[in-house]
């Protein structure tokens, strides 16, 4: 479904709808601010002209009330004396002054500009609001407005201020009427201008936010409408995402018919982790895209891939068969080798897969988790192959599990065991040498084989450990051992894997003192199979702390011979599967063994064969210069101090219980 199939004038007939209502926002809040504005402007002028008419009735009352000397002689007199006639005469010039009238301090009239002394008991009123000013001495200010025939809007300003005789003492109070029209008009224009302006700027300023809320809104509309269409995907592979994938995984297992077979593969990329590391992630996203292609097109139409996170994949096909998941499984394995390119790096890797053909009345959380045991059985058989799931992997996993229990409970109560295999001189049968092996047995106390809980070590992190453990363990016993017998010690390739090996086996051998040169560690193959510059440098880095370098289960690999010529090893050990070998195929086995002794005299390493466990097979070796024997012929593995015991008595034939 694509979001660009909408007409534009469908787009403009929403984009109207959308726009009515932020445009009627600003209509009415340009109305608001333009009435608000007006009722400011009204009350500023009204209480501008209330300010100066105060201030001027208050100058004016001062001028007049420094004139006048006894209220009570106007009413006496019943008219103005001649002081007090030009007194009045000169306020009334005064031209913002309309009239005035003048009170006694009971706010009794005295007198009003308009008709003189008041004589009369009408006249001689009393104005409440004349006596109130009197007794607080504070202004009291009123503004009148008139409108005149021919519409023009006159503005009075009514004011009563204490009269303060001419010794300073409060005598009575005077109000003024005073024509401020011509001051307010002038206010009002001023202020007017502001009134339009301040609405018209406030409407401009709100429009065009509103229209850009409007514009922002219709691009989040459209893009919210396309989200919604492609929400169902993993962006970056195209795949459904893990939401949309469990949503129609759900479907299909729940729309069952009664017949159908439903498949299930569970994959995931072969040390994806390290190519992201090594090549960048925008390598690695570029790969993941690579891989899902690859899946795409090896799979049905109708059939569901979803990426469940990181590099794991899920595809789940309806109506399949059996032989259907074997064809689309090998094409998914076999386009995934193909050679990767991107920006002029090349790599060639490959996916491991499990899965699982349910039948209707397997539920889909059973058959997920039947297809994730494949996964994990094929990862566990060398990665880059596909296994079906069998009902013993179940019990693989759970044994898998209380082998993990088991060894995290060991680790935390220090139950492990180191024990020593010796290493013998083939000429005196003398012990050179011990290996140090791990121990570890069941709650039940039966052995769990290193085989078994090495590789869980591994990929748990609790190699880490372990490894330390060994060590420490081997250079604690081999403190008390004769100068000329070593220490043997396996690494495992995780151990190089943060890239602090060297330090911290100096660190160990400084801390116990003990000397490089008794100390060997054996290495596998599948540790240099990356090829990595970390791990080549560590090597190294040991060698030079006086450390000897061996290659453990030498001829069981297909690239052994290439590396001995690549890095400089001090030691083959020879697999036993050849010494096992041996005794149902003598002469074949003796000439592969003869040859392996020699290549590595011709390359200046010494030569241990392992497995050595009949004295047929002694004999056989005593003939092939063989550097060192190890096996149980000579001793079984043992505990520090049965390994010491062995080396006081110069027991050649130890056998440990």
């Amino acid at each position: 479904m694509n979001v660009d199939q909408y007409s534009s004038k469908a787009r403009d007939s929403s984009f109207l709808k959308r726009s009515k209502t932020p445009l009627a926002f600003v209509f009415c809040m340009t109305v608001l601010i333009g009435i608000g504005l007006h009722l400011a402007i009204d009350w500023a002028v009204n209480k501008t002209i209330m300010a100066k008419a105060e201030h001027v009735a208050m100058i004016w009352a001062s001028n007049f009330d420094a004139e006048l000397t006894d209220l009570e002689t106007i009413t006496q007199a019943g008219a103005l004396s001649e002081r007090q006639q030009q007194v009045i005469d000169a306020a009334l010039s005064f031209s913002e002054v309309y009239s005035f009238t003048v009170f006694d301090p009971q706010g009794v009239l005295i007198y009003s500009s308009d008709y003189g002394v008041a004589t009369t008991p009408s006249e001689q009123s009393q104005n409440l609001q004349a006596k109130g000013v009197f007794a607080s001495q504070s202004p009291a200010v009123d503004i009148i407005k008139r409108t005149s025939a021919s519409d023009v809007q006159n503005v009075f300003v009514q004011v009563f201020v204490p009269a303060i005789g001419a010794e300073g003492t409060p005598i009575g109070t005077v109000g003024l009427f005073l024509d401020k029209t011509q001051s307010a008009a002038v206010y009002a224009k001023v202020m007017g201008w502001f009134g339009w302006l301040l609405p018209g700027m406030c409407a401009i300023l709100y429009a065009l936010p509103a229209f850009a809320y409007v514009m922002k809104r219709e691009q989040v509309h459209a893009r919210t409408k396309k989200l919604a269409l492609l929400s169902r995907f993993d962006q970056l592979t195209g795949t459904l995402n893990r939401h949309s994938m469990n949503a129609a995984c759900h479907e299909i297992f729940e729309h069952r018919k009664p017949d159908d077979m439903t498949g299930v593969f569970f994959l995931d990329i072969d040390k994806f982790k390290t190519v992201n590391d090594e090549y960048s992630h925008e390598f690695g996203d570029a790969y993941l895209q690579f891989v899902s292609s690859a899946l795409a097109s090896s799979v049905r139409s109708g059939d569901l891939i979803g990426r469940m996170g990181g590099d794991e994949f899920v595809i789940v096909l309806p109506n399949a068969t059996l032989a259907e998941m074997h064809s689309i499984g090998d094409a998914i394995l076999q386009k995934s080798r193909a050679p990767f390119a991107f920006k002029g790096t090349t790599i060639q890797a490959s996916v491991s897969i499990g899965f699982y053909l349910a039948d209707a009345e397997t539920p889909k959380k059973d058959a997920l988790h039947a297809a994730d045991l494949a996964l994990y059985h094929a990862k566990a058989n060398g990665r880059n192959t596909m296994m079906e799931y069998f009902p013993e992997l179940d019990k693989a996993m759970l044994r898998r599990r209380e082998v993990e229990t088991r060894m995290r409970d060991a680790l935390r109560s220090n139950t492990f065991e180191a024990v020593f295999q010796p290493i013998n001189n083939p000429q005196d049968k003398s012990i050179v040498g011990f290996e140090a092996l791990l121990r570890l047995d069941d709650k039940d106390g039966e052995p769990i084989p290193p085989d078994e809980f090495i590789p869980i070590a591994e990929e748990t992190g609790m190699i880490h450990p372990l490894g330390r453990f060994v060590l420490e363990s081997g250079l604690t016993a081999a403190k008390s051992w004769p100068d000329h017998v070593f220490l043997s010690v396996n690494l495992s390739p995780a151990q190089f894997k943060h890239g602090n090996l060297v330090d911290q086996v100096a660190e160990l051998l400084e801390t116990f003192d003990f000397p490089g040169s008794r100390l060997e560690f054996e290495v596998t193959e599948g540790l240099l199979m990356a090829d990595e510059q970390r791990v080549s440098d560590q090597l190294i880095g040991l060698k030079q702390l006086g450390i000897s370098i061996a290659m453990d289960d030498f001829g069981t690999g297909y690239s052994s011979l290439g590396y001995l010529w690549k890095y400089d090893f001090d030691k083959l050990k020879i697999d036993r599967v050849f010494l096992e070998g041996f005794d149902f195929d003598r002469e074949r086995y003796q000439e592969i063994i003869e040859t392996i002794v020699v290549l590595g005299h011709k390359m200046g390493m010494q030569v241990t064969i392992e497995g050595v466990e009949t004295e047929r097979q002694h004999d056989m070796l005593d003939l092939l210069a063989c550097d060192q024997y190890q096996g149980f012929y000579f001793g079984r593995p043992m505990p520090a101090d049965q390994a010491l015991k062995a080396l006081s008595e110069g027991d050649d034939n130890v056998s440990a219980a």
